[in-house]
């Protein structure tokens, strides 16, 4: 995946710091994908290559899905596919498209909905995100990467409210998340130090 940071625009360094701890502790250094993320690794030396051009091998591998995904217009895990590699290449531009077109094919799959507002996420639009997370919310309630990363996408907008109701009810449904101590402390933090819900 992608290692874009997140920004917020509001209240300065403060929420910078827990933007940060949010996305690399928490998070896992970024909203997460659904799924195993498969690192794209070239065998081959590509040295020769433009420091940012993807090695010769996942070009391959792009070419082949787009080949198969034009003949076969039907194919929604082709689309998927293509989608999770522009994402683990963090190209997440490329990522919406093929998103968009699985979902049409699959309009209930949830972890690609997920999946495309983080993709949105990373490109700057946290609205739309929070649009698609909400849709995956309503499918299924507990979905622990999109209660997440909504937590993420509300923390970018300076929705502090939201993203503790969403953190508190990650907490709730997943009573042995990993991090759980750590989500607690900030949410004591944003409650009592940036919306002044208790002392300083």
């Amino acid at each position: 995946m992608g290692t874009k940071q997140i920004t917020t625009g509001v209240v300065g360094i403060v929420i910078g710091l827990i933007m940060g701890f949010f996305a690399s502790q928490i998070f896992l250094q970024n909203p997460s994908r659904v799924g195993e993320q498969q690192p794209l690794n070239s065998s081959q030396d590509s040295s020769q290559l433009p420091a940012e051009h993807p090695p010769a091998e996942v070009m391959e591998k792009l070419t082949e899905l787009q080949d198969w995904a034009q003949t076969h217009p039907q194919d929604s895990q082709v689309r998927i596919s293509l989608g999770n590699t522009y994402y683990d290449m963090g190209r997440f531009d490329g990522a919406l498209s093929w998103y968009e077109e699985a979902l049409q094919l699959e309009p209930d799959n949830v972890d690609v909905r997920t999946d495309l507002g983080t993709a949105y996420l990373y490109t700057g639009n946290p609205i739309k995100a929070v649009e698609h997370y909400k849709s995956s919310l309503e499918m299924n309630p507990d979905h622990i990467q999109t209660l997440q990363n909504i937590s993420v996408a509300y923390l970018s907008t300076g929705n502090y409210s939201e993203a503790i109701g969403h953190l508190e009810r990650l907490l709730q449904s997943h009573p042995d998340y990993p991090q759980r101590k750590e989500i607690e402390q900030q949410i004591e933090y944003i409650r009592t130090q940036i919306l002044g819900g208790g002392p300083p």
